[in-house]
């Protein structure tokens, strides 16, 4: 249980703290008012599986959420538009089923999902490190940069906006990390994040050059 309640620390530490806890994982120095405890980084494994507890949540709270909203919706129509009503009620058990399998699916993916994005973002922050200075430890940096960056999922929890905070606190945490673990300049650290986008539109731009050719 101790050690439990330790990776959580550890895991809303990033949060509280993004850019100092990274230094400390680099140069292993304990954070100022911490009585020289030093916070041992998180494996991926770690954090997939606290961030996986608020994908659950999340997945839950959609279901109850939407659910709500359609038997408003179903109640409110009873009144004014009967045929409407009717109509809706039959589809209603459909409409749950639904939201059941794609609540159901989000969770399930949720591990391989996350691990495929956090392999990506590891291997361009590598590739990165060895350019920067080939001597750095650049695969344990890689891996705590984005190992920590999933402590963003925590706002999956947060209703209706939560998606988006996560979505750009995961960035921050990632530049965070770059900045603090990697060494990066505010500038390389941009530049980092933005190479997947970059390689993402050569990709696309490419495969439809090619369609366009064949179909020319």
């Amino acid at each position: 249980m101790n050690q439990v309640a330790l990776l959580m620390e550890t895991y809303l530490m990033v949060l509280v703290h993004p850019f100092r806890i990274h230094e400390q994982f680099r140069h292993r120095l304990p954070l100022a008012g911490q009585d020289g405890h030093v916070y041992q980084p998180l494996t991926l494994a770690e954090a997939i599986g606290i961030s996986w507890i608020f994908s659950i949540l999340r997945g839950l709270f959609k279901i109850l959420i939407l659910l709500f909203m359609l038997k408003s919706f179903l109640s409110m129509e009873s009144g004014d538009f009967p045929f409407l009503a009717d109509l809706l009620e039959n589809s209603k058990s459909r409409a749950y089923y639904f939201l059941l399998f794609s609540a159901a699916l989000d969770i399930i993916f949720f591990p391989i999902t996350t691990l495929v994005l956090t392999e990506l973002w590891a291997w361009v922050i590598r590739l990165y490190a060895t350019w920067l200075n080939p001597e750095l430890p650049g695969e344990t940096i890689a891996d705590q940069v984005t190992t920590h960056a999933l402590s963003s999922n925590l706002f999956y929890i947060v209703p209706f906006i939560g998606d988006v905070i996560q979505h750009f606190l995961y960035y921050f945490l990632l530049y965070a990390g770059l900045r603090s673990n990697l060494g990066a300049s505010r500038s390389l650290a941009w530049v980092i994040l933005l190479t997947p986008f970059v390689l993402g539109i050569m990709l696309v731009s490419f495969v439809a050059f090619i369609a366009f050719y064949l179909m020319s």
